[in-house]
């Protein structure tokens, strides 16, 4: 598949961010979304760039650590699952897929789309 994304870029917490655009090829289906932002980020890196940040922890849809928004959606297209599950399959050959951080004020962009969860750790681990 080829795709065009449009990926929000921004390099540390204090900097202004913009959405920069992406054309990624030979995206195959049965790729979940996480491993095709992986090849988009050796793309980059063969040519010089950055790559895009993002959070993965497991990749097995257990931690959330993942979590995307995707064409302004948590997680993208699916129901009740995490960014980490969702594949390929579900777009469509010549989509455009804009992916942003989630957005609020207690979750601060750290990079790209990697956010601060501290806010969010301190309720896990208080047992909330």
């Amino acid at each position: 598949m080829k795709l065009f994304l449009k990926i929000w870029r921004q390099n540390n917490s204090t900097s202004k961010g913009e959405i920069v655009k992406y054309e990624i090829d030979d995206i195959s289906p049965d790729m979940s979304f996480l491993e095709m932002l992986d090849v988009l980020n050796e793309k980059l890196i063969d040519e010089g760039n950055d790559p895009v940040a993002f959070d993965h922890d497991c990749r097995e849809g257990i931690c959330g650590s993942c979590s995307l928004f995707i064409n302004g959606r948590a997680h993208g297209p699916d129901r009740g699952i995490t960014t980490c599950q969702l594949h390929m399959r579900k777009f469509k050959d010549g989509d455009t897929i804009t992916i942003e951080p989630f957005r609020a004020n207690s979750f601060p962009i750290i990079k790209d789309l990697v956010v601060d969860r501290t806010s969010f750790d301190r309720i896990q681990q208080s047992g909330g």
